[in-house]
């Protein structure tokens, strides 16, 4: 059953929070990207007979993977479609929206503009939001832009403010810029949170670390991804807010279930993570564009040739005490791989993973229009390592 309008007590906590029978079994597509040492293998099929499997196993729209392995050409593939029931298949150029992953992104900015010398990492909020400091709770005030890459902030969560909270948030007026400044106005007049830890993870504080990054550069944040990072990278294909737009329909839909029924995300602006946000969960692209940047965090991390020199990657992906958070990633050491640098991000309606195996030289991403395919990725990229960037 397909459920496109109205909208039910789970979805609403679903499309706030941040973090079939009918349905038609095309075939996938793969390929191999082109490289210096690109050969034509039976890997493509490989890859798409995996994720189909996957994909069936797990009862999914759509599935897309792409696995580094050191300096060789990436394997990608995509199967099945853009809307359950639907008969339109992904391609592989398709983008998928990468929700807290998106937190990576905003640490490699304020990487990139500590190694410009326009931001340090301790810069703290007092200082890099003048116009804030005299309402700003004393909490927060040598908050440093390090800790709230980290978590460290004690901001307030806003993994699922209240409806009313949203509206309030999405009407604020102005620029971007202008509409962060009015929420973090508000957010640095509150109680900050109690937790410490794992359970300070705050999407309010990577508003606030994009907030310090315009203050410094004179650039907004969306215009920072796209000149930092999409340009130099040479990704085509990274936008902001779900990739299915009234204007563009032919991008993969976001998929959520609620009990047997299958719930599809309507083309509604409303649905969009309000502005201010952004910086901790907006980002779309396709497979092959978040393989492109998982590959350059790879390189850093191995001391190769990188968009930043690999101090800053080492920096970004360092172990903060025993906190399974870095900046922007997580870390984990698996039985088998040995240390993981590891993103998970779901808005409720895609699902996204990024692991990065330094110790191996290998790096996989996965990617689906479900929201419930945090499983099907869970089981597959081990799976993907082995077959596709060992020996």
């Amino acid at each position: 059953m397909l459920r496109g309008q109205g909208i039910t007590r789970r979805e609403t906590i679903r499309l706030m929070g941040l973090g079939g029978c009918g349905l038609l079994w095309p075939h996938g597509s793969a390929c191999i990207a082109a490289g210096p040492d690109y050969q034509q293998s039976e890997s493509s099929a490989e890859l798409e007979m995996m994720l189909e499997g996957a994909r069936r196993r797990h009862q999914l729209p759509g599935l897309a993977a792409a696995i580094v392995s050191g300096t060789r050409a990436t394997v990608s593939g995509v199967t099945g479609v853009r809307r359950w029931g639907q008969q339109a298949k992904i391609q592989l150029e398709d983008r998928f929206h990468i929700a807290s992953c998106t937190k990576s992104w905003t640490a490699m900015l304020a990487a990139a503009a500590v190694e410009k010398g326009q931001l340090s990492w301790t810069t703290t909020l007092a200082d890099g939001l003048p116009s804030l400091a005299p309402r700003m709770r004393k909490e927060y005030a040598l908050v440093t832009l390090e800790q709230l890459l980290a978590h460290e902030g004690r901001l307030p969560a806003y993994t699922q403010p209240s409806a009313g909270r949203v509206e309030e948030m999405r009407g604020l007026p102005g620029t971007s810029t202008e509409q962060r400044l009015a929420f973090l106005g508000q957010v640095l007049a509150e109680n900050p949170n109690g937790a410490a830890g794992d359970g300070a993870y705050s999407n309010a504080g990577y508003a606030a670390a994009g907030a310090l990054l315009e203050w410094a550069t004179g650039t907004t944040w969306e215009d920072l991804i796209r000149r930092d990072l999409t340009q130099p990278l040479g990704l085509t294909t990274v936008g902001f807010g779900y990739p299915a737009t009234a204007d563009v329909p032919n991008q993969p839909r976001g998929h959520a279930r609620d009990g047997t029924a299958t719930l599809e995300l309507p083309l509604d602006p409303e649905r969009e993570l309000a502005v201010c946000l952004r910086p901790a969960g907006a980002i779309h692209c396709s497979i092959g564009d978040l393989a492109k940047y998982a590959a350059d965090h790879l390189s850093g991390l191995r001391s190769r040739s990188a968009l930043l020199p690999s101090a800053y990657y080492e920096r970004l992906h360092r172990r903060r005490s025993e906190s399974v958070f870095t900046l922007g990633w997580g870390i984990a050491r698996h039985q088998r791989w040995g240390l993981m640098h590891f993103g998970a991000g779901s808005g409720g309606w895609f699902f996204v993973r990024i692991v990065i195996l330094p110790e191996h030289d290998a790096a996989v991403v996965i990617a689906s229009n479900s929201g419930d395919a945090g499983p099907a990725t869970r089981e597959l990229w081990p799976q993907l390592v082995q077959q596709f960037a060992t020996g």
